[in-house]
């Protein structure tokens, strides 16, 4: 037993140093925080630069006999955007008219004194719909204050009508109320519901990156000894169940390795961001990591690291039975559509986390990785869902070590043939 605990600690060293030290690594390490900045940073400034495109002057063109087109004017203050040039209004009182102003409009558009122009006909608060006309029709957060601004107007011209003096109506037509939903556990408030979908929706994102790649970089492994025939020179000195627990073991501390990294970086963003937006102009609100008990932290560690020995085990598999680059992108594809139905099923996670389809994939093995970690984020599991969907993974993944472990020590030394399946079932019993 010391003597295989040595090889064994000889493998991982080399698997891991080996990787660690490579090129490949630095880069795949390095392409995950610059993701992160681009999705932290890029919307915020994107908006920004959306902002200062639909700077300008809008036109409403009015032909309603109550003039709701006044109090759109005056509600956008300048612009759709907010920006300082007035918007205007112009009065149709006619539908000839209107063909004029819409005219007049359209070329002042085309020129460029423009971004748009809205028209508000007789009968279009009736049937509920208004056309706007302008440069840029797709910009969505433009659209939707747009909307808004136009609901107001209506509602505060009805609250007058309806006897209420016009001040009153316009404050009762501007008052919004957001809703700021809170967390509750068991120890208390939680913080944000917004902010915990967002952790919960990272941490498996992240566990599906690093348990994908580095799974594969297995599968790689395994046939790049198989190619180079140096798996005949190892194993003449070392168990091939050590050979390949030193693989998996390697490779999932790299992986490791580049997760921690990861979250550092992410958390260090994420805490950055506001100041950093700050210097553009731009109000963000500060960040706040939720709760986060050790209990919840060890169960994720426990879903990464056994998840990883599962998935390991099957890519190992793959590249073990398979003696090309070729063979083995097909021969993948049943272990990636797994772990894409885990992730496919986030989704409806975010929606029911306590439903009948977020039970089932807490303990079924090929999704139990990803879903655990992520009911825990969003909302309390009982302690023996818990309890039952590791020990579920623990026992998958020994059952996959050791079937990947006997398909292994056969399937490393079988070169230049594709072997059939009932093959690859006979080397699970030879001794």
């Amino acid at each position: 037993m010391p003597r295989f605990i040595s090889k064994l600690d000889t493998i991982i060293a080399r698997e891991y140093f080996e990787r660690v030290r490579s090129r490949w690594f630095l880069i795949a390490t390095l392409i995950g925080p610059v993701f992160m900045a681009f999705m932290l940073f890029l919307p915020s400034l994107l908006e920004l630069r959306a902002r200062k495109a639909e700077a300008g002057t809008v036109r409403v063109i009015d032909a309603t006999p109550d003039s709701v087109g006044r109090l759109v004017v005056s509600a956008l203050q300048g612009g759709i955007m907010g920006d300082t040039a007035r918007a205007q209004f112009a009065r149709a009182a006619s539908p000839t008219a209107m063909t004029a102003e819409r005219d007049r409009a359209t070329r002042d558009v085309l020129s460029g004194s423009l971004v748009g122009y809205l028209e508000i006909e007789p009968g279009a608060l009736g049937r509920g719909v208004v056309r706007y006309s302008g440069r840029n029709t797709t910009a969505l957060l433009a659209m939707q204050q747009l909307e808004r601004t136009l609901n107001r107007a209506v509602l505060s011209r009805q609250l007058e009508a309806s006897g209420i003096d016009a001040d009153r109506s316009a404050m009762l037509a501007g008052q919004q109320v957001r809703v700021e939903t809170e967390r509750l556990t068991e120890r208390g408030r939680g913080g944000s519901g917004q902010i915990g979908v967002a952790f919960a929706l990272g941490i498996a994102i992240t566990l599906y990156l690093t348990i994908f790649m580095h799974g594969a970089n297995v599968m790689r492994g395994v046939l790049e000894e198989k190619q180079t025939r140096v798996a005949e020179v190892v194993l003449s000195s070392v168990p091939s169940d050590a050979l390949l627990m030193g693989k998996v073991i390697g490779i999932g501390a790299v992986g490791f390795t580049q997760l921690l990294i990861w979250l550092a970086v992410a958390t260090t963003l994420l805490f950055a961001r506001a100041p950093i937006l700050a210097k553009f102009g731009i109000a963000a609100a500060g960040f706040s990591l939720p709760e986060l008990s050790v209990g919840m932290g060890l169960v994720i560690l426990f879903s990464f690291v056994l998840g990883f020995l599962f998935y390991a085990a099957l890519f190992a598999m793959v590249g073990a039975v398979v003696s090309s680059e070729q063979d083995a992108q097909q021969a993948q594809l049943p272990v990636v559509l797994l772990l894409a139905i885990s992730l496919g099923s986030v989704q409806g996670i975010l929606t029911s986390p306590e439903g009948t389809m977020a039970r089932l994939l807490t303990v079924v093995p090929f999704s139990s990785p990803i879903i655990l970690p992520l009911r825990l984020s969003l909302a309390p599991i009982a302690m023996r869902e818990i309890v039952i969907s590791l020990v579920v993974l623990a026992l998958s993944a020994l059952g996959m070590t050791f079937v990947a472990s006997r398909l292994y020590r056969v399937g490393v030394l079988m070169y230049g043939k594709r072997p059939s399946l009932r093959e690859v079932w006979r080397w699970m019993w030879i001794r």
